[in-house]
């Protein structure tokens, strides 16, 4: 197929991911948030599927570029929830485990398309493609979204969940973890693409979940 379509359907998968798939994600959030008691996200007007509510600009330019980016922080304030401990890993976890579900719809949409349409028209193809990019770019994210670095879901429930030592440590040290962390993470994603996915741990990760979410699928073969 033509490589300047394939482009085009790649930034529009991209640009379904930002209007779309993190509004429902961060609904998904708050809304979580508030079941636990903490209704600062509908106070702040972040309950919405209107994606100009969650959009951060630096965010939305990498995952429009490069596939990867994030949307605004959802204000929560798990003082506010019922059962703290509860809540802080509700909120955490439905972050990835609302990409990955729909990731796993994408990917299922994706697979019945090549079932029942074939890739060989244009317009076949093209849906297809974009339901596997938009397939892509969530579980990416979603593993992102569980690593254990300052921002992301993971380092919340590590934040959490191992103590008042931690805590302790990490406010002493909060500026200088921040900062490499990132370089970290940086360079985790770069040392991917230097080297052509040879040293990717992430990617590898990423791998992993995409095989997994892939057995999904498996029903399609049957019909």
């Amino acid at each position: 197929m033509d490589y300047t379509l394939e482009l085009i359907m790649r930034f529009f998968s991209r640009a379904l991911m930002l209007l779309l798939v993190l509004p429902i994600m961060n609904c998904a959030k708050g809304l979580v948030a508030k079941k636990q008691g903490d209704d600062t996200a509908e106070m702040a007007g972040r309950i919405t599927l209107n994606p100009m509510a969650h959009l951060d600009m630096l965010g939305s330019l990498m995952i429009l570029l490069i596939g990867f980016g994030w949307s605004k922080p959802m204000p929560i304030n798990y003082n506010r929830m019922r059962n703290t401990k509860k809540g802080i890993i509700l909120v955490a976890l439905t972050g990835p485990l609302s990409l990955f579900l729909m990731s796993i719809v994408c990917r299922n949409i994706a697979a019945v398309v090549l079932r029942f349409l074939g890739a060989e028209t244009i317009a076949s193809w093209a849906i297809w493609l974009i339901f596997v990019l938009l397939s892509g770019i969530s579980v990416s994210i979603g593993v992102l979204h569980l690593l254990p670095f300052p921002g992301m879901d993971g380092f919340t429930l590590l934040y959490y969940l191992t103590g008042n030592k931690f805590a302790a440590w990490y406010h002493k040290n909060q500026r200088a973890i921040d900062q490499y962390s990132f370089y970290v993470f940086m360079g985790l994603i770069l040392i991917g693409r230097l080297t052509n996915g040879i040293i990717d741990p992430i990617g590898w990760i990423i791998n992993i979940f995409d095989w997994l979410l892939d057995w999904t699928t498996i029903w399609t073969y049957f019909i």
